[in-house]
Parts: C-alpha cells; sequence; structure tokens
C-alpha cells in the first residue's frame, strides 16, 4: 500500500510467509491465519487475560500510541517495534483518549457511561475512575487536556437532551467542575495551542461552540452547517479545519483571531472518501490527513489539494506523530473480522506493517 499521495511502499510481513506489498487503493489488510484475529486458522492463538498484569512504559525513544478499543481496553503500541503490548483494561465502552502534556497519565472516557479513568503510562496501572454524571443515558464523546495539563475537558452527551454539556476536571485532584452548557451532540473539543480556547463541535446544531478557558466563559456559536464530527487546529493558532459528515463530507477552513468573535468561516475546501470519520495536522501545518468510511487522504493546507492517491480501508481514528513523519490510522475491515493500527509514512522510506488487535479502535492518542 502506498503512502498517502507520497509513493512509498507499506509492506505487510506475514507469519510463516513471505512480505507482500500493498498497493495504494487497496484494502486493508487481514489477520495473518492462526492468529486471533482469524477465527478461521488452524491455530488461533489464547485470548488475552481480561486483567494483564500492569505494562510498564517501553524505552522513550520508540514512538508510542495508546488505542482505545471498543472491547474495553487502552492498548498500548509500539510503532517503532511493530508491536502491539498487552492490552489495559479501562472502560466498558471506551470512546476517546488523551494523555497529558507530560507523558505520564492517559484518560479514556467511556462513551456509553459519564467517566474517565486515568491510566499510569509509566507503571501501567490504572488509577480510580472519575464519574462526571449521574444522569441515565450519558456518556462522553470527546476529551481534551489544556497544554499546561491541569485540566481535562470532556463533552458529555445526554440522551433526549437538546443541550450537550462540557465538563472540566481538575487533574491534580481528580474531581469534576460545574458544567459548560454547548450545542446539541457536541462530539469533538480542540483546544487552542496557548490554551486560551476550547472550541466544541456540535453535531446536532451544525454549530462550533468557542469556550474561553480557563473561565469557561460561552462566546457566540460559529454556524459550519452539515453535521460536523471533527475538528484539528494548526499548531500556530490561525486556522482550525472541520470535517464534515453530511455535506459531501466537506472539510471546512475557519479563520482564527485573538477573539473568537472574530473567526471567519470559510468555503469548503476538501473532501474525503466514503463517511467521514476524523482529521489530523502536521506539526508544520502544511497538511492534514482525512480519514472516513472507505478511505483516507493526505491533504495540502490551506488549499484543500489531495496529495497522491486515496488509501482505501474503512478508517475511525488519526494521529500523527510529534515530528510528523508518520499517521496512524485506525481501521476495521466491516465484518467483525481485522481491526488494528495502520502506519503510513507521510515522507520517503518504507512503512510498518499493520498492527493487529483484537479491539476496534475508536480512538488514537500518541505519547508525547
Amino acid at each position: 500500500m502506498a503512502a498517502v499521495g507520497m509513493g512509498i511502499v507499506l509492506v505487510m510481513s506475514a507469519c510463516g510467509a513471505a512480505g507482500a506489498s500493498l498497493k495504494s487503493g487497496t484494502a486493508v489488510p487481514s489477520a495473518p491465519p492462526g492468529t486471533s484475529a482469524d477465527p478461521s486458522g488452524a491455530a488461533s492463538a489464547a485470548p488475552a487475560s481480561p486483567t494483564p498484569a500492569p505494562t510498564p512504559t517501553p524505552p522513550a525513544t520508540d514512538l508510542m500510541a495508546y488505542a482505545a478499543t471498543m472491547d474495553g481496553n487502552a492498548v498500548p503500541v509500539d510503532v517503532t517495534a511493530d508491536r502491539a503490548e498487552a492490552p489495559i483494561p479501562a472502560d466498558l465502552h471506551p470512546g476517546a483518549i488523551a494523555i497529558a502534556p507530560d507523558g505520564r497519565t492517559a484518560y479514556v472516557a467511556d462513551v456509553f457511561a459519564a467517566t474517565v479513568t486515568p491510566i499510569d503510562l509509566v507503571t501501567g496501572v490504572v488509577g480510580a475512575t472519575i464519574s462526571i454524571s449521574s444522569t441515565p443515558n450519558s456518556g462522553i464523546s470527546a476529551i481534551a487536556i489544556n497544554p499546561s495539563g491541569t485540566t481535562a475537558y470532556v463533552s458529555v452527551v445526554v440522551a433526549a437532551q437538546a443541550t450537550g454539556v462540557v465538563v472540566p476536571i481538575d487533574l491534580a485532584r481528580g474531581t469534576p467542575e460545574a458544567g459548560i452548557p454547548v450545542g446539541s451532540d457536541p462530539v469533538h473539543i480542540a483546544i487552542t495551542p496557548d490554551g486560551s480556547t476550547a472550541y466544541v463541535v456540535d453535531y446536532g446544531d451544525g454549530t462550533i461552540t468557542p469556550i474561553a478557558l480557563p473561565s469557561g466563559t460561552v462566546l457566540p456559536e460559529l454556524l459550519v452547517g452539515g453535521s460536523p464530527v471533527d475538528m484539528a487546529i494548526t499548531p500556530d493558532g490561525h486556522a482550525a479545519y472541520v470535517m464534515d459528515g453530511l455535506n459531501a463530507n466537506a472539510v471546512t477552513p475557519i479563520a482564527l483571531s485573538a477573539n473568537p468573535a472574530h473567526d471567519v468561516v470559510g468555503r469548503a475546501i476538501s473532501a474525503v472518501s466514503g463517511e467521514a470519520q476524523a482529521i489530523a495536522i502536521t506539526p508544520d501545518g502544511g497538511r492534514a490527513v482525512l480519514v472516513g468510511g472507505t478511505g483516507a487522504s493526505l491533504v495540502s493546507l490551506p488549499s484543500g489539494a489531495q496529495l497522491g492517491t486515496t488509501i482505501s480501508g474503512s478508517f475511525t481514528c488519526v494521529a500523527i506523530s510529534p515530528d510528523g513523519t508518520t499517521a496512524l490510522l485506525g481501521f476495521f475491515d466491516g465484518t467483525g473480522g481485522t481491526k488494528g493500527v495502520l502506519p503510513v509514512k507521510l515522507s520517503g522510506g518504507a512503512s510498518g506493517a499493520p498492527i493487529i488487535l483484537a479491539g476496534e479502535p475508536a480512538a488514537i492518542a500518541i505519547r508525547p
């Protein structure tokens, strides 16, 4: 499989067989026969223990990601070593994950229960669960941590209610604070690099709600239309890009200013193949990786021009390494079979093989 637009070949190594090249435009490969991800194999691997021993953090030099998987785990993925480590039991249905700026703690949010579970990434030990709400039928759709690492913000969706809530969590004490009302069905939170503003993506309203931090003051909404599902802010804080799941899967730019009341919503610049899922921006701010239900693409910013060929596959989430060389794409094959993380090099060189996981990745965070 060629990396997005770079002409790179992803080489998949199979256990007991010669490696095979995956050309651009082909589907994500299935697991090798005889593994736990391929129940048709003659020698299926034993299932992981439901309570594995804590997994210490691999070497600091390794590129480490943590995938929140829908089977109830946070899975350490050592991209440098091309393997998944022992899963860490987290929430019943993890839907979002964020890592503190110092890289020591991951916070996993449950999409069906309003809880957040901290995990010590040095020891692999799971901390006490933080309960956000006792309201029935509520869950957390997104979590973001401010640049200073003092506060996490979670978006809580309550069934049959028109208004969502963003709840700050004091991370030093592990306690939630008063909720901040936002738009309908908030599904994502992006915080500016200077930590001054949180932008909440309101799927149900077609709006973006800015929140002044740390005061929690709600500012006038930005109308983007359609059904926005994800948002990423450039490292310089000058622009944001919003993924729309219904409006031809458009990517809508927003020119950001020091005063969010002066932010300007632009015209759609690009699109992703299939139902839109997620967007990530490279550290230099010049490119974005877009993933959707039938493909992943690399585009140039601010033009939105696609670079190279779309990678076929069913992708759920994306993260980009701090050095900007590698994109990690969470994928599933759509039939309940292969699931995992696909590393893709964004510039020259070969990419690693798909890293197979037992559960479908709902979100990926990379250790700083």
